[in-house]
C-alpha cells in the first residue's frame, strides 16, 4: 500500500479514518491515495520517506500497512453512532478498531461511540 505525506503548513486533516497533522506520513490503501494525489497538501513518499512525485509508477508498497477491512477504514465524524455501530460490526480486525477509536477520540469524542468501538474490539479478542 501506498504512503502519503500531508505537507500543509497547519491545520489537521481528517480521510478515511486517518487523522493527519502537518508532516505525517501514512500508509493508506490504493483508493485513498489516489484521491489524495489530487489534493495540493499531499505527497506520495516511498518506504525510505524520500519523495517519489512525478515518478511514472506512483508510491511503492510500504511494508507497516493495516489490514484493510474490505474498504477505507471509516471515520466516526463521517457517521451517527447507529451508523458506525453497524460498520464496526464488519471489522474483525483489531488494529482497524483501534485506529477508529484512535480517531473518535482526536475527534468529537462522543461516550457512546467509544463505548460502541470498545464493545467490539472485545468481542473480536473473545474470538
Amino acid at each position: 500500500m501506498p504512503t502519503v505525506r500531508y505537507t500543509a503548513d497547519g491545520g489537521i486533516y481528517r480521510v478515511g479514518g486517518h487523522q493527519f497533522e502537518p508532516g505525517d506520513a501514512k500508509t493508506v490503501d490504493d483508493e485513498l491515495a489516489a484521491y489524495l494525489a489530487d489534493h495540493e497538501d499531499f505527497e506520495a513518499v516511498d518506504d525510505a520517506g524520500d519523495d517519489t512525485v512525478g515518478q511514472e509508477d506512483g508510491p511503492p508498497d510500504a511494508e507497516d500497512t493495516v489490514a484493510d477491512p474490505g474498504g477505507p477504514i471509516p471515520d466516526p465524524s463521517e457517521h451517527s453512532v447507529k451508523e458506525l455501530r453497524d460498520k464496526l460490526n464488519d471489522i474483525d480486525d483489531i488494529d482497524v478498531l483501534a485506529a477508529v477509536y484512535e480517531a473518535e477520540e482526536a475527534g468529537d469524542t462522543r461516550d457512546t461511540a467509544i463505548e460502541a468501538i470498545q464493545s467490539r474490539i472485545n468481542a473480536v479478542k473473545e474470538d
